[in-house]
């Protein structure tokens, strides 16, 4: 592997230091204005680019041309993004070549050049860390309607460690909102009509305070019906729909050339029906390609209207001076997290014969009525502070500093099996999560001479984790007649609340004798409900406490599924209703890791318009721990996973006759080392995997056929490729840009994982250990490609016309480790287990009219996903489940901005 490596970077760097080769990593932007204009959201500002002008980023933490950059990054603008309908962050899917945006249930997940992470629980970090003006944000739920008067949005392609810290090791994405503006005073309204009925408000104001202060205040409010319809009988709501709002306060005060102080505050609610995704388990059953769906959005639903309530707000204070030796500035922030979200699934896609096929002996009625729900809650209070100290003038540039974070959650999952045999639910309660890093860095560039400089930075982490509270199956025996098992209830009808934070039971043994009753486990199942619903049974089973075999008075039978094997007694009543017992998990777990990030890079101007550099980087992920291993119990921890990349590059600018050109360039090679891959495992597996009973003991009653989810250092994967960009200005206000990617993600070395596609307790003889070994990742096309074309049409009498086409092409890609692989039946596979997204183009289109005179009022245009090309951006494969989470439909509309 090594001397592979070795010969990649050898000739890449004989490649780049040839004449004339021009190699970039940045669309078309948005160009330079007055600084006063930009910092106030000028009309100007607002307009899409079509020119290859300077583009200003922060990626190293100060403020230089884009060009000047070492390394590979992308900066896009508030308007560019604006041109094309991009309305949050998971739009930028399919925009950045190397760049994957899913919502996933309602998580953000970002994986960028292979590199990401879909653990999404409380114990889980992100692989991309996702700013906001700069500060770093645990849980970026919420954040994309955030996605409002911005000036632009940063991608910084490859790890990050030493400049942005913990959970940067595939990059990170900032996100960068518009600043006051001094002595301006300066208000925008834009109003928005769309299919979908989407209605769209954004509104602007910057105020002078003085010749020193201003104040800017932003606002945003989002709505549009869902994109999903239902196609069954039962017509209720279903997913995506939103109603969204926004605001945000910025205060900005100069007293003199050395001092700024800046002062925010913002507050996003989401409302709707959230992203529940198409479960493709019913036609993939039947045999139905899942090309043969026409629209993966026209479903049949069932039980009632997802329900999604996220509040997400925050403040910031920023405080810089500007020193004779040296700068300081200081960073604070809090954000205030409550995710909320309660769903059922559609029962299918449609396709001709499908009620046919959900059709069971006890009628489509019966099917429809279920409601087997779950509801997720993550409430999360953050606060950060870093202190540094930097000299941005040469020939020493350096930075030093300490940063700390401090994340207080509260976590909790459930879920109800109505009408469920042996299954009636799950639930996670922890009310007590807690997150501390801490990390001294410093960071410093050596001009030895007038072209040629060094980089080298190095940063400390240490990060603590612990939580505690509880993990529960819950299971009922039912007997029918002659004491046959088992039966189902009805739980999680119309009205029914889990009792979530009330919750006051968390050790089941509440008499404190070392052993868990039944009627002690239905105390802690009754604790857990905080109202049961309309068509409920469980509390009329149990209402007595547990029913054994021949006692009296026995509650009512309900045969909760037509057709089954189960029956109930000819008396009408159960033969016997008792809960599954050790299958209640107290959770007591707590890790402690600590790494060192840095990096080294040396870079050359071999003019001024001529840039070659090479880097070393490297970035890590947080370890954390697992679910504790039966009641209590030892609960396994594993360690960061480390990223470090190779890259070399050249960025240049040069003229081809009169016409100004870009192309850029760079070669880089990924060593991923200890690799955190998450399987469902039983307890059982578990303990075999660390070594056996003697190695782990489990406590007693406790289940070992519990399946948990368990996350562990399981591989060694490379990630290489080579990446170009580019554009030119073309006669006629014309300019095209260009982004290219090759890229190849596979695992070189692994231990055998067991294939989470089953389930432990239902398929043993398949949930079992296997080969990943030259697996692709997932989520890594080998081939991406965007390019987009501009052009501005001024006119003495009419004003300004100007367009933008965008397209992209993905090549296919794997969205699960195990590449779709039927290792029972390799020559007929399986299409449930079928996790490839096949390879793709998209189009944007943008147009807009700027009437003569002092350009301050617009008209747009914009039809994003032209044909209407709905691709998986996420695929969950389960025992049971083959959910697919898809980028937006096509949509469409016209906006109106005034500038006063």
């Amino acid at each position: 592997m090594r001397n592979r490596k070795t010969a990649l970077l050898c000739g890449a760097t004989l490649a780049f230091i040839l004449p004339g080769v021009a190699l970039a990593q940045t669309p078309a932007e948005t160009p330079p204005q007055d600084p006063a204009n930009q910092e106030a959201g000028s009309p100007q500002a607002d307009d899409p680019a079509t020119t290859l002008d300077d583009v200003v980023v922060t990626v190293e933490r100060r403020e230089q041309n884009l060009q000047d950059y070492a390394g590979t990054a992308v900066a896009l603008s508030g308007a560019d993004l604006k041109a094309v309908g991009v309305q949050d962050i998971t739009d930028l899917e399919g925009r950045v070549p190397g760049l994957s945006v899913a919502n996933n249930g309602g998580n953000i997940e970002i994986y960028i050049r292979g590199v990401g992470s879909s653990n999404n629980t409380e114990l889980g970090d992100p692989a991309a860390a996702t700013h906001y003006d700069g500060v770093y944000l645990p849980r970026p739920a919420g954040i994309g309607s955030a996605f409002f008067d911005i000036q632009r949005v940063e991608v910084n392609i490859g790890p990050q460690g030493t400049l942005r810290g913990r959970n940067a090791t595939a990059g990170s994405v900032n996100i960068v909102t518009w600043k006051p503006g001094l002595n301006i005073l300066d208000a925008s309204a834009e109003f928005e009509l769309g299919n979908y009925q989407q209605r769209v408000f954004q509104g602007m104001l910057n105020l002078p305070v003085g010749e020193t202060a201003a104040l800017r205040i932003a606002g945003y409010h989002l709505e549009h019906d869902s994109y999903y319809t239902d196609v069954g009988p039962a017509q209720v709501g279903v997913a995506e729909a939103e109603k969204n709002s926004a605001g945000r306060v910025q205060f900005l005060w100069e007293p003199d050339s050395r001092w700024s102080i800046l002062l925010g505050a913002d507050y996003i609610r989401e409302t709707g029906s959230g992203y529940t995704g198409t479960n493709y388990a019913n036609p993939l059953g039947e045999g139905i390609d899942p090309d043969d769906i026409e629209d993966p959005r026209r479903v049949v639903a069932r039980a009632f209207t997802p329900e999604l309530d996220t509040r997400h707000w925050g403040a910031r204070a920023h405080i810089a001076y500007d020193g004779d030796l040296f700068d300081i500035e200081y960073t604070a922030s809090y954000r205030d997290l409550v995710y909320d979200y309660k769903a059922v699934t559609p029962l299918s896609p449609f396709y001709p014969g499908v009620l046919e096929n959900l059709t069971g002996p006890g009628g489509l009625g019966e099917t429809l009525d279920n409601f087997s729900q779950f509801q997720s809650i993550t409430d999360s209070q953050s606060k950060t502070h870093e202190l540094r100290f930097y000299d941005n003038e040469g020939p020493w540039i350096w930075s030093a500093g300490a940063f700390y974070l401090e994340e207080d959650q509260y976590s909790f999952l459930g879920s109800t099996g109505d009408r469920g045999l042996f299954f009636q639910g799950v639930e996670f309660n922890m009310p007590d999560v807690d997150t501390s890093s801490y990390a001294l860095y410093a960071d410093t560039t050596y001009s030895v001479t007038d072209r040629f400089r060094l980089t080298g930075g190095l940063r400390y982490t240490e990060d603590e984790k612990s939580r505690r509270g509880v993990a529960a199956r819950y299971g009922f025996a039912i007997g029918g007649d002659n004491f046959s098992c088992c039966g189902g209830v009805r739980v999680g009808t119309e009205g029914f609340e889990f009792a979530g934070r009330s919750r006051s039971i968390f050790n089941p043994d509440t008499d404190g004798n070392g052993t868990i009753s039944d009627q002690e486990v239905l105390d802690f199942y009754f604790n857990g409900v905080s109202r049961f619903g309309a068509r409920d049974n469980v509390q009329t089973i149990f209402g007595n406490g547990p029913v054994p075999g021949g006692a009296p008075n026995r509650p009512p039978c309900l045969d909760t599924i037509t057709g089954d094997f189960f029956v109930c007694p000819p008396d009408g009543t159960v033969s016997f209703a008792v809960p599954f017992a050790g299958q209640i998990f107290q959770q007591v777990g707590e890790s402690k890791v600590d790494f060192v990030d840095w990096r080294l890079r040396a870079e050359y101007d071999l003019t001024d318009d001529n840039l070659l550099y090479g880097l070393i980087t490297t970035g890590n992920k947080s370890g954390g721990f697992n679910d504790n291993i039966g009641n209590a119990g030892l609960a396994p921890t594993y360690g960061p996973e480390t990223v470090t990349l190779y890259e070399v590059g050249s960025k240049n600018e040069f003229y081809v006759g009169d016409y100004k050109a870009r192309l850029n360039g760079s070669l880089f090679y990924n060593d991923y080392s200890d690799q955190v891959l998450t399987s469902l495992l039983s307890v059982a597996q578990i303990v075999d995997f660390l070594g056996g009973p003697q190695e782990v003991p489990v406590p007693e009653d406790s289940s070992l056929a519990l399946v948990v989810s368990y996350s562990y250092n399981a591989a060694k994967s490379r990630i290489y490729g080579a990446q170009f960009e580019g554009g030119i200005d073309l006669p006629w206000n014309l300019g095209i840009d260009f982004n290219l990617l090759y890229l190849k993600a596979e695992v070189t070395e692994a231990e055998e994982i067991q294939d989470f596609r089953f389930q432990a307790d239902v398929a043993p003889t398949e949930a079992v250990f296997r080969s990943i070994e030259g697996k692709t990742l997932p989520r890594t096309p080998e081939w991406q490609f965007n390019i987009n074309l501009t052009q501005a049409f001024p006119t003495e009498r009419m004003g300004q016309f100007d367009y933008v086409i965008s397209s992209g092409y993905r090549s296919s890609m794997f969205t699960t480790i195990f590449n779709g692989e039927d290792y029972l039946q390799p020559d007929n596979p399986r299409r449930r287990l079928d996790d490839k997204v096949d390879g793709y183009w998209t189009f944007d289109v943008g147009f807009g009219w700027t009437p003569p005179g002092d350009g301050r009022v617009r008209l747009e245009g914009f039809v994003n996903n032209l044909t209407d090309e709905q691709n998986e951006a996420a695929i969950i494969i389960t025992q049971f489940d083959n959910t697919r989470f898809f980028t937006r439909p096509r949509t469409f509309g016209a906006r109106l901005r005034v500038q006063y």
